[in-house]
């Protein structure tokens, strides 16, 4: 199924999914495996992410923290540009054009949920067009996962981070006027 669509072979496959069970193995010990050299491998490794297929993620496992993860789903005509534009909040995990009810569909990870319902007030209630909007808190998570974020505000310990203070600080998030 998968690598028929993907344009992949046997080795291919083993090699992905290899990867997913590991993805700190290395070339020598695939080579083992498949019985071919290691420069063979480097070779179809490459190809397999040039490809798009094989990614190494990076981050925080949701299962291990404490945080809140919330799915926010709605419907808006322009949903595409309300996603660019909070697609830079500290709090934003992903964001997805969706088809059915809603059309987007929002990831936000944070500490206190009241700091996630000020980002849904002040940066989607606000949108005139957007409405049927649901958010669900996710409990857990049956297989790992890895939550790519931007930890810069963290670093720079950006007012925006504090509750209350979105509406001030989260200047990439603004409407264009």
């Amino acid at each position: 199924m998968f690598k028929e669509r993907l344009d992949l072979d046997d080795k291919d496959i083993k090699i992905l999914s290899w990867f997913m069970e590991d993805p700190y193995i290395s070339q020598l010990e695939i080579a083992k495996r498949l019985k071919l050299s290691q420069p063979s491998i480097n070779i179809r490794i490459k190809k397999l992410k040039e490809k798009g297929v094989l990614n190494i993620n990076t981050g925080i496992n949701f299962n291990k923290t404490n945080l809140f993860l919330v799915r926010v789903d709605f419907t808006a005509n322009k949903g595409g540009q309300i996603l660019e534009r909070i697609k830079n909040c500290s709090f934003f995990v992903n964001g997805y054009v969706t088809s059915g009810k809603n059309n987007i569909s929002i990831y936000l990870l944070a500490d206190d949920l009241k700091k996630i319902d000020e980002i849904i007030n002040l940066h989607i209630r606000s949108e005139e067009e957007a409405n049927n909007i649901n958010s669900t808190v996710i409990v857990s998570s049956i297989k790992d996962l890895i939550l790519n974020l931007n930890l810069e505000p963290e670093i720079k310990k950006d007012k925006c981070l504090d509750l209350g203070n979105c509406k001030d600080y989260c200047k990439n998030i603004k409407k264009p006027k």
